[in-house]
């Protein structure tokens, strides 16, 4: 898994937040394209859909990034 941390003007940062931003644009991308669908009107809980639709991605997006070592 590529968890080095990232050098900006001398100030380290986790790669965690980049991918955990990553993941919360996707996430919010996808959750307008899917409460604006006729699927959006099935869910039951909201507040649990975005919430595990995040998780999902952050997953998929650290297992993309430890797969690939960008």
């Amino acid at each position: 898994m590529y968890l080095r941390e990232l050098s900006w003007g001398g100030v380290f940062f986790s790669p965690m937040l980049f991918y955990a931003f990553v993941s919360l644009v996707l996430a919010a991308v996808i959750r307008a394209l899917v409460h604006k669908s006729p699927f959006g009107r099935l869910i039951w809980q909201e507040a649990w859909f975005d919430v595990a639709l995040f998780v999902c991605l952050l997953a998929g997006v650290t297992y993309v990034a430890g797969a690939y070592q960008w």
